[in-house]
């Protein structure tokens, strides 16, 4: 069910986009539970039922001029629980001061409907308060950012310097997937198929989390293949050693993901 309770919240958020406010308030429960715990934010203690929190959010709308707000990430929590990280901005009506932020949301679903949300400042406190923990360890995610950079640079070089010479791997992209690659020359050989078989292949990184020598990276992979635009989503499954990464395997699920290294997502 966690995927699909993904799938809900992106639905809400492109309903927004799509139809504005009445479809985005389809998707809510009719006893739903919302409450803001932003700083800066008056806060009206909880919000109970569809009609409070259309007009708490009707209002909040009304003082910008072409108000929008999307999806940068969205994180499986497990259960009933998703973790967004939400862009909002607009320009306000009566300053004319233009805003462009973000912030962490917490849905919590309940028979195919967002029965209770909560909003922080930040991503790390909304994972904190769904029970998650973000990677604080600053040169692992170092790591994971020369990484990708090495990627979408084409430096080889580069990626072949953050890897352990015995490294072993799998893959999930084009006609690599599911063959497991060894060494640096099998690094060389998924690096030269993946780089052939894509034009234009570009990697954002959204997320990196674990713990000790044990992590999980989520990205996603755009590029053309044969002609046609391509968009993968996917999470990788890392380990390390005096480091360097010494295993990796992609999966297309977060819970795989951390299930693969033994840690709890």
């Amino acid at each position: 069910m966690s995927q699909e309770n993904v799938d809900l919240v992106r639905r809400n958020y492109e309903a927004f986009a799509q139809g504005g406010f009445d479809r985005w308030m389809e998707h809510w429960s009719d006893d739903l539970d919302y409450r803001p715990e932003r700083d800066g934010v008056d806060n009206p203690g909880p919000i109970r039922g569809k009609n409070a929190m259309r007009k708490y959010i009707r209002d909040w709308i009304d003082t910008f001029d072409e108000y929008r707000f999307e999806p940068v990430e969205l994180i499986d929590a497990g259960q009933d629980t998703v973790v967004a990280v939400e862009r909002f901005g607009g320009r306000a009506k009566l300053s004319g001061v233009e805003t462009d932020q973000t912030c962490g949301v917490v849905f919590t679903i309940r028979e195919g409907k967002i029965a209770r949300c909560r909003e922080y400042a930040t991503r790390a406190e909304a994972l904190e308060a769904a029970g998650l923990s973000a990677w604080e360890n600053a040169e692992q995610r170092a790591l994971a950012e020369d990484a990708i950079g090495a990627l979408n640079s084409g430096d080889l070089d580069a990626f072949l310097a953050l890897i352990a010479e015995d490294v072993e791997f799998t893959s999930m992209v084009a006609e690599a997937e599911g063959t497991t690659f060894r060494g640096h020359d099998g690094v060389r050989a998924w690096w030269q198929t993946v780089r052939g078989a894509f034009e234009d292949v570009q990697w954002e990184l959204f997320d990196v989390r674990g713990s000790g020598d044990r992590g999980v990276l989520h990205f996603r992979m755009t590029g053309t293949l044969g002609g046609v635009p391509v968009e993968q989503n996917m999470w990788q499954a890392t380990q390390l050693r005096d480091g360097k990464v010494i295993w990796w395997a992609f999966f297309r699920s977060e819970r795989e993901a951390f299930q693969a290294v033994g840690l709890s997502a």
